[in-house]
Formats: C-alpha cells, structure tokens, sequence
C-alpha cells in the first residue's frame, strides 16, 4: 500500500485518483501517523456496502466446524443487524 502525506494528496490528488482506479490502495498520514485509507469504489463496495461478508464468512467457518463454541445464530443476527434500535447483546458463557 502507498503512503503519501495530506500535503501530498491535496497536490496530486487526479494522480493518485487514476491509481486508485487501477486497484492500487492508498495510505493517507499526518505527522507520520496513518490517518486514512483511499480505495476503489469497487473495492470499497465488495468490502462495505453489504455489511454481510464477515458475517457470513463467520457462518461457513461455523458450519465448516461445528465443534468449535462461538456465537449463536441468534448473536450473529443481532451483530448484523443494521437497525440503530436494535441492541446488540451475547454472553460469554
């Protein structure tokens, strides 16, 4: 991943949106301290936008083994949940 310095981007900034448009992900620092990260709308899609494929990765690897304690069904409901009323609760028992 490419670092550049907030100075840098406000100067550059249609250069690195052209790298960012051909897969490349940018690490925006401050003072030296990474503060931000630049991706491709598509990538930032297939990451964010559904909000389900880390839980549901978590459900394939609990189906892949059973064995193993973890969440219930009905936490993992609860930590996809994308109501703000909706409380989101489990129990480390």
């Amino acid at each position: 991943m490419t670092k550049v310095t907030i100075s840098h981007l406000k100067n550059h900034l249609p250069e690195i949106v052209h790298d960012v448009e051909n897969g490349q992900d940018i690490q925006i620092t401050r003072h030296g301290k990474p503060v931000a990260v630049i991706v491709s709308l598509e990538r930032y899609s297939r990451a964010f936008s559904s909000g389900k494929g880390i839980f549901n990765a978590y459900q394939r690897w609990r189906t892949l083994h059973p064995e193993a304690s973890g969440f219930t069904n009905e936490e993992v409901e609860n930590m996809r949940s994308r109501e703000r009323h909706k409380p989101f609760t489990f129990n480390w028992e």
